[in-house]
């Protein structure tokens, strides 16, 4: 599983980036970041000639990390996205799905972001982890953060 960075316009929305990557990748539903002006794409497919694998960390391990994500509340079929000032609620989220390691610090900056059927939360997280269990942290690095929209670059920890 590889890291491949690649340059992205500005111009280009969420939509049209997800069918971008889905075909740089042969349909494989990969791992992305929207860093704005690049994007971040984690996939078995050999995207760029310049892939880079991530980090291996082992139990006990610090990193930094980064991660966007959908931070909500969900009864029966309802999605309650939290405040916009609510940092408490974010950060309680995600020590929620830290799976395989652990939250040592954390900040967070948050939006509301328009997509076709109307609005979404979208949190930009960083801060230093601590893995706990190599084989879970190893399976969260492969298929993200649960309870985030792939689709829309949510999910896919980035670590230094």
């Amino acid at each position: 599983m590889l890291d491949h960075t690649i340059a992205k316009p500005n111009s280009v929305g969420p939509y049209e980036l997800h069918q971008i990557v889905e075909g740089l990748t042969d349909g494989e539903r990969p791992l992305f970041y929207d860093a704005g002006d690049y994007v971040v794409i984690r996939s078995n497919t050999n995207v760029t000639p310049h892939g880079k694998e991530q980090p291996k960390l082992k139990s006990g391990d610090m990193s930094v990390f980064r991660l966007r994500a959908s931070c909500f509340a969900q009864t029966k079929r309802t999605r309650h996205y939290f405040p916009l000032g609510d940092w408490r609620s974010r950060h309680k989220w995600l020590k929620k799905r830290a799976r395989g390691f652990e939250i040592i610090q954390l900040h967070s900056t948050a939006k509301s972001i328009a997509i076709k059927s109307g609005r979404m939360d979208q949190t930009d997280f960083t801060g230093v982890l601590k893995v706990t269990d190599v084989e879970e942290f190893t399976e969260t690095l492969k298929s993200g953060v649960s309870g985030c929209p792939r689709a829309f670059g949510f999910g896919m920890l980035l670590i230094q």
